[in-house]
């Protein structure tokens, strides 16, 4: 049935389905209470009527619910509704850090650390509260898109392993980081999670991980007797320091292993700052208790608390064996079967045998032309493979691998470099004009270099973006067709804005946050009343830069004209009185006109 829209405990509605795995399954909700988006995990129905898992779900669940730490997935709720048990956590958009190496392969060591120390930092927190993960891996960590790390299901991996008894694809990704005393059957330990977190380390720097096999059996055995290969012969560009941090964290003797994930950590702050560091042993020999006679793979999926076991007929009264009389037989065959292959290889040996030659890192013509010197055929038909090691035409691996035995007249294959990976740079800040060149020297075709240009206060021409991130690789068969995005400035360019008749302290606000310079002008007022009556007094008269003009250089000056007081207003002449003589009238006589008329 199904669960979307669903709404558990009243205010988590059930948006989609996210994820699933062995014990339950993982939904995007909203949280209609606090109005945000999470993620609600729910346990399978199938597990629910066992009261074991009920209890240890509760009981885990609520332990993890108390740590608190950025690079954890934080835990908002617990409880139950009905036949649901549920988990409410911090839904973290991104990919898990298995996907990210699927995409990218090996991760270089600067970002690897950085990873890391983010992954140890949060193992740290929850180890130094008493909560041991049991399973961490990559498929359990998320990568936001701004590279911040997150480890989901802290305190809840030992109620998954219960479920994982008949899950065999999911315990088969577990068994890729498992600790040797716990293929052993014995209990996870702090010991444990750092073993899984030195695998993590080696799958960054490395792409892939350390064992593979064909049945789950044939892993832990690997862990359990098998030593790490070295990362620095895959990258010699990896410093010793950081190598040893994985041989540290791997030791097959807990009591060499790292003693807490703190310690871990400290050495991940300092590891690249340690030059010439001599690369680490440990002289470790297995201990009589730890032989293991496996049976079959069978065994592995049905004991919940051992990985291997002893499978023999059934017989009456059989007493038991003891485990360091097994572990002495079983050494000293191992022993006898190595000794045979020597004193055969050496002195019985037909004389057309003989140890592989080592052609890996020759061109591939060299190559050929030695082998079939040694009396060895060549297959036409070559395999070929992206090397970080090796550049395009050298041999990268041999079939048969050097030092087997071999003899005359067999046909070996050999693979072949396309070419070393191409690692994007970090071009944020440069000229598109140099970068473009870069690209196309790189591999890119030019039609696939995409220029998107915006306004910014950076110099015309300088890359703001990349689509393609720092550290990113591409296979050197694909770069023709590798898209890649440069977000570009276009410089500054500003329209004059309209300021007449703002305030003078508006107008400069204005300008200021456009990225103008502003300068302030005191205007000569005007001398007719009728002008003076009409003015206004700080606010904008005159703008030097007329409006809509657009600027390109930020910091331009505009200068402000404004009046910052009114002048009194002149006295104008009073108009003449009715009575007051004036000597322009015509009709007026004086007093010599009238003698004149007398006369």
């Amino acid at each position: 049935m199904s669960q979307i829209n669903k709404i558990i405990a009243g205010r988590y509605v059930l948006k989609e389905s996210i994820g699933q795995g062995g014990m339950a399954d993982v939904y995007l909700a909203y949280d209609k209470i606090l109005q945000r988006t999470v993620a609600v995990k729910i346990m399978r129905s199938s597990l629910t009527g066992d009261p074991v898992y009920v209890t240890r779900f509760h009981r885990e669940a609520s332990a993890a619910a108390a740590l608190t730490h950025k690079n954890i997935v934080e835990i908002y709720d617990v409880g139950e509704e009905g036949d649901d048990y549920y988990i409410v956590m911090e839904y973290v958009p991104g990919q898990t850090l298995k996907e990210l190496i699927y995409k990218r392969g090996a991760l270089h060591y600067v970002e690897a650390i950085d990873v890391m120390k983010q992954v140890a930092s949060a193992t740290a927190k929850a180890h130094s509260m008493g909560i041991v993960h049991r399973d961490l891996k990559p498929q359990n960590i998320m990568v936001t898109d701004s590279g911040v790390v997150k480890i989901g299901d802290f305190g809840i991996a030992s109620i998954q392993s219960l479920s994982q008894v008949t899950q065999t694809d999911t315990i088969m990704g577990s068994l890729h980081y498992l600790a040797p005393e716990v293929a052993r059957g014995e209990k996870a330990t702090v010991q444990s999670d750092i073993y899984a977190l030195g695998i993590v380390f080696y799958e960054l720097l490395r792409g892939d991980v350390p064992f593979n096999g064909e049945s789950p059996v044939n892993i832990a055995l690997k862990h359990m007797r098998d030593e790490i290969p070295s990362v620095r012969q895959f990258n010699p560009s990896i410093p010793q320091s950081v190598e040893n941090i994985i041989i540290k964290a791997t030791a097959k003797n807990i009591k060499e292993r790292y003693q807490s994930a703190s310690e871990m950590y400290e050495d991940l702050l300092v590891c690249l700052t340690k030059e010439n560091e001599e690369k680490l042993t440990f002289n470790y020999q297995e201990s009589e208790d730890t032989t293991t006679i496996v049976a079959n793979d069978k065994d592995f999926f049905t004991k919940k608390e051992s990985v291997v076991s002893i499978e023999e007929e059934p017989a009456e009264e059989k007493k038991p064996l003891n485990k360091k009389r097994i572990g002495i037989i079983s050494g000293i065959i191992a022993s006898c079967l190595v000794l045979f292959a020597v004193i055969y290889f050496i002195f019985l040996k037909p004389v057309d045998n003989f140890r592989m030659p080592d052609v890996v890192g020759m061109e591939k013509q060299q190559a050929i032309v030695f082998l079939e010197s040694q009396g060895l055929k060549v297959n036409t038909e070559f395999k070929e493979e992206v090397s970080d090691e090796y550049e395009t035409g050298k041999v990268t691996a041999s079939d048969p691998m050097r030092d087997t035995a071999v003899q005359k007249g067999i046909e070996v294959t050999l693979t072949i470099s396309t070419g070393k990976y191409i690692v994007i740079d970090d071009y944020v800040g440069k000229k598109y004009s140099e970068i473009e060149k870069e690209l196309i020297e790189l591999g890119f075709e030019s039609k696939n270099i995409k220029k998107i240009e915006e306004v910014s206060d950076e110099d015309k021409g300088v890359i703001l973006e990349q689509s393609l991130l720092s550290g990113d690789k591409i296979d050197p068969n694909e770069i023709k067709t590798t898209v890649i995005t440069l977000t570009v400035s276009k410089g500054y360019s500003q329209e004059v804005p309209n300021l007449l008749k703002l305030s003078i302290d508006q107008a400069k606000s204005d300008l200021e946050e456009l990225g103008f310079n502003v300068e302030l002008k005191k205007l000569t007022p005007p001398t007719t009343a009728e002008e003076i009556r009409a003015m206004e007094i700080n606010v904008v008269i005159t703008q030097s830069i007329p409006y809509k003009r657009v600027i390109t250089k930020k910091g331009t000056t505009i200068v402000l004209g404004y009046y910052d007081h009114k002048p009194e207003i002149p006295q104008e002449p009073e108009p003449p009185t009715p009575d007051t003589p004036s000597n322009n009238n015509p009709n007026h006589n004086n007093g010599d006109n009238q003698d004149d008329d007398n006369d």
